[in-house]
């Protein structure tokens, strides 16, 4: 997926391709603290997301005071993307299972990014 935001200082836009999941409607993507993009997206933006090669708007916020809700879809995210830990500092136990101490500390440092349609409608899932 590609995610299109304005600059809060800048005003200029700016694309970042991201790994995404799409969980009724909603899509969500996460980043590390310590990127500066996603500080773009705090208290809510507009923003176009560009997904099979088709470009939507949505409206998208920054989570990063929500551990408990950054856990819960990291959680599900690297059931999907066990690939992505290591992006998070998270190891994997035999089963590809995240390593709960990893997976807790990741929760208070990993951004999650949540998007969805103007108007709280979702998009499509697949």
């Amino acid at each position: 997926m590609l995610i299109t935001f304005k600059g809060r200082k800048s005003g200029k836009n700016f694309t970042t391709p991201v790994r995404y999941i799409q969980t009724d409607g909603t899509v969500r993507c996460f980043t590390g603290s310590e990127n500066q993009w996603w500080r773009n997206l705090r208290g809510g933006a507009n923003v176009v997301l560009r997904i099979r090669g088709k470009d939507r708007p949505y409206k998208a916020v920054a989570i990063d005071t929500n551990p408990e809700e950054v856990k819960k879809w990291l959680a599900y995210y690297l059931e999907l993307f066990p690939q992505d830990a290591a992006y998070h500092d998270i190891k994997l136990n035999k089963d590809k299972a995240p390593l709960e101490g990893d997976l807790e500390r990741a929760s208070h440092e990993a951004i999650a990014v949540v998007a969805d349609l103007p108007g709280g409608s979702h998009g499509d899932d697949d």
